[in-house]
């Protein structure tokens, strides 16, 4: 069937919601249109710019009826880059919109009464900008100069950005100061239109707690006089740890697809999370904001609700934070990684503070899982966070015939949240789902939801 918009077709539309990645939803004879910018309540002309056979894209022309939420985004890339999409939108109104995309989520993918699901009000941040402590950046010349810039949405154009809002000072000031040491080392930087050069990543992590920067470059060949630049940058204030990895394959989605090399300092920085200490490698993941990193694995002790004798499983560990933020409150806790660098991460942060009641197990979940059911151990809590695409099907199964009394499900995706609890729905009741900010002025929610066997 031929669609009945076409491009550059003007249009009036009220918008209705928000999609993923913070657009507006507006409709036109039943067919969604996308508009990067509205808000919700917005009456806006729009013109089409794309057409599929069930959506359309649209970019604003002039906005009739402007939101009363509407702020003037303090970044001057905004935008431009594809980075936050809401900073047009005043932070109380994200959190509202946050919650509204649980809400939909639900409403949208759960077979069932979405409207029984108790979706708790967000857990914001006092300030929304200045969290984020790691960021990657392709890297550039401008000029003479060795500039760093991100992605316009959608895009492989690059905007160069001389300073993120989002990004903790301590980023933004190493940053600054590692582009302008590269400028004046007159270093080869890759670039991508003529297939030439060498830099192509900077990748940037900082703790504000213990102020320790782990600084790790992208290289398409290893390069004697290269290598030797970049050695250096150890000299650079706070920065205690260098290292750099080869990526060759210019298509490749991953930054990092190799091993990562210690070429100057420690092979790891320190963090704190609250009282705890960790140590960190260059490829170990960790929340990128720190703050509310405390917020939320309050928020799991809390909906956890230990008594002291449980026996906690945690899969998707990473580097076994979230298990050892409640070691204290258990009698055990095992957690299952398919990073082996993030394995050897989370026993080390067990070893550096005393907790002797857990243990790290690297590979994939399923063959981990079955071997502790033989063993005899069966979790009394299961806290599972997986990544975006959600829990694994085979896992999914796993647990519907395990029958654990209580999940903690931690996600950053209300769509798959939606979808896994749907699945799980025959053997568990939804109790109660408090999202959280973890990525203020993005679309990005974070979601901590509780499950009872029934």
């Amino acid at each position: 069937m031929e669609n009945f918009v076409k491009i550059n077709d003007l249009m009036l539309l009220t918008i209705k919601r928000l999609g993923i990645n913070g657009e507006g939803i507006g409709y036109y004879k039943r067919l969604a249109v996308f508009i990067p910018g509205a808000i919700v309540g917005e009456e806006v002309e729009v013109k089409i710019v794309k057409v599929e056979e069930k959506y359309a894209f649209g970019e604003i022309v002039k906005i009739k009826k402007p939101s009363e939420t509407r702020v003037t985004p303090p970044c001057p890339y905004f935008g431009k880059c594809g980075g936050c999409t809401l900073q047009h939108m005043s932070y109380e109104e994200q959190l509202i919109q946050k919650k509204n995309m649980v809400l939909e989520a639900f409403e949208r993918y759960f077979e069932g009464d979405h409207k029984a699901i108790r979706v708790s009000d967000m857990l914001g941040m006092e300030n929304p900008y200045e969290y984020r402590n790691k960021t990657q950046l392709p890297t550039r010349h401008d000029g003479e100069k060795v500039v760093v810039g991100m992605y316009a949405l959608d895009t492989n154009r690059l905007v160069y950005i001389d300073h993120c809002l989002i990004e903790n000072p301590l980023i933004s000031k190493t940053v600054k100061l590692v582009c302008e040491y590269l400028t004046a080392s007159q270093i080869n930087v890759y670039n991508p239109k003529f297939h030439q050069g060498n830099l192509r990543y900077l990748i940037v992590r900082g703790f504000m707690e213990t102020n320790e920067v782990q600084v790790t470059f992208v290289l398409v060949e290893e390069e004697p006089r290269i290598l030797k630049i970049l050695k250096k940058v150890i000299n650079i204030e706070n920065i205690k740890s260098v290292n750099y990895t080869i990526n060759s394959d210019v298509k490749a989605v991953e930054i990092i697809n190799g091993p990562i090399i210690n070429l100057e300092g420690k092979a790891k920085i320190s963090g704190k999370l609250g009282n705890l200490n960790f140590e960190i490698s260059p490829d170990a993941f960790f929340q990128l904001n720190s703050k509310q990193a405390l917020v939320l694995y309050e928020q799991i002790k809390k909906t956890a609700n230990l008594k002291g004798y449980e026996k906690v499983l945690d899969c998707y560990c990473g580097i076994g934070s979230i298990g050892i933020f409640l070691a204290d409150s258990v009698k055990e806790v095992r957690g299952i990684d398919i990073s082996r660098e993030s394995i050897l991460n989370a026993r080390e942060f067990a070893e550096l503070n005393g907790i002797k009641n857990a243990s790290f197990y690297f590979g994939n979940i399923l063959p981990h899982l079955n071997d502790f059911y033989e063993e005899g151990f069966v979790p009394d809590v299961l806290v599972i966070d997986p990544p975006r695409r959600g829990i694994e099907l085979n896992i999914l199964n796993y647990i519907q015939k395990a029958k654990i009394k209580k999940i903690i499900y931690v996600s950053c995706n209300p769509a798959t949240l939606a979808k896994n609890i749907n699945h799980l729905q025959r053997t568990y009741d939804v109790k109660h789902v408090q999202p959280l900010d973890l990525f203020p002025n993005t679309s990005h929610v974070e979601s901590v939801a509780l499950l009872m066997l029934r």
